[in-house]
């Protein structure tokens, strides 16, 4: 909303005429549709039985077809989408393992030519290490790219977030229309389960990919260090063999600093982290007009209550456009973990030919 409205004095209540019950404070609101820690779209449902007494006509809102059919939505969205992603993640992480793994490999194979040249059966066992590694890398990387795991996840998780939103524009719609005392509970109701439990999420969410971001960042020094010393240390192990190690922690290096560019393209930690820490203050600013929305309710203009859920829900479909945006390079890390894979491959059929 805009930021020059924030200091309008809102109407003075309506009072209310005889025979007229007064309106419940916003509090009563609230802890007529809590239901416990749990939060969100998915526990509307549960609320019917305990707004039957409380308020019997957003009771029956949340009964109607248009309101259940977009939680259904909902429901078979989002548990489509959290297994694609769990599926892309994996599959996408196991081939990103078995590429560094492969690296490392490829290194240990440099230290055994170098220190016993002669040694055919260490040299055939860590090759076919190398082509199992590679093998299984690239089985995995086709799974993910030929059952569309990235397009389904992001299809299923755009259904899912234009359920949700449905779910409280059109009950906040029906709970305005009904009058002012159906719009508090339903101002509570899109409070807890839409504003708040968003922002609670997407704080657990940004604290969580930091953390991720730091664990990146730690193997990524860790691989710079590797790669200085193997740089380094080139020098010292053309005097002496014993110091092939030297160039060997440079070997690994390279393989960790891979799987670290890799690993950070497909979670996206430090960009997802950003965008939800940018989200969460655009949402508290939110929260912080309640009391204004409540005010005028309660003057008897349950209208603002359809304005309030509109801003809320633009605000939270604006951050799902640009996660959407950011999570559709998930295509590209698999495109770049299959050139990855092909390239070791050909280096294997190089080495076994001048072998």
């Amino acid at each position: 909303m805009p930021d020059q409205e924030n200091n309008a004095v809102p109407p003075p209540p309506v009072t209310p005429t005889a025979g007229t019950p007064a309106l419940p404070a916003f509090s009563d609101c609230t802890a007529a549709v809590a239901t416990g820690k749990e939060t969100g779209v998915q526990r509307v449902p549960a609320l019917v039985p305990q707004l039957a007494t409380a308020c019997p006509e957003l009771a029956a809102i949340l009964q109607m077809t248009p309101v259940t059919l977009r939680v259904e939505s909902y429901l078979r969205h989002n548990e489509e989408a959290i297994e694609q992603q769990a599926s892309l993640k994996r599959e996408a992480t196991i081939a990103n393992i078995c590429l560094a793994g492969a690296g490392v490999v490829s290194a240990l194979v440099l230290l055994a030519t170098t220190l016993a040249p002669d040694n055919a059966p260490q040299l055939y066992v860590l090759g076919l290490v190398i082509i199992a590694l590679g093998a299984v890398g690239a089985f995995f990387s086709h799974i993910a790219r030929d059952q569309g795991r990235a397009g389904r996840w992001l299809a299923q998780r755009g259904e899912a977030e234009v359920a949700r939103l449905d779910v409280f524009r059109e009950a906040a719609r029906r709970a305005a229309d009904a009058g002012p005392r159906p719009a508090l509970y339903g101002l509570a109701l899109v409070v807890t389960h839409l504003l708040n439990d968003q922002r609670l999420w997407m704080i657990g969410r940004a604290s969580r990919h930091r953390e991720s971001s730091v664990s990146t960042s730690r193997l990524s020094a860790f691989a710079v260090a590797l790669a200085f010393v193997g740089g380094s240390g080139a020098i010292v192990a053309s005097q002496s063999k014993s110091a092939v190690w030297l160039v060997l922690a440079g070997t690994v290096g390279a393989a960790l600093a891979a799987y670290a560019i890799n690993r950070e393209a497909l979670l996206r930690d430090r960009a997802n982290a950003e965008r939800y820490e940018k989200a969460v203050v655009a949402l508290d600013r939110l929260a912080g007009r309640i009391d204004d929305i409540v005010a005028r309710l309660q003057a008897g203009e349950p209208q603002a209550l359809v304005a309030f859920t509109e801003t809320v829900a633009e605000q939270l479909s604006s951050e799902h456009t640009q996660w959407l945006e950011g999570a559709a390079q998930a295509d590209a890390v698999l495109d770049k973990l299959d050139g990855q894979l092909r390239q070791l491959a050909a280096r294997r059929d190089e080495e076994s030919r001048d072998n």
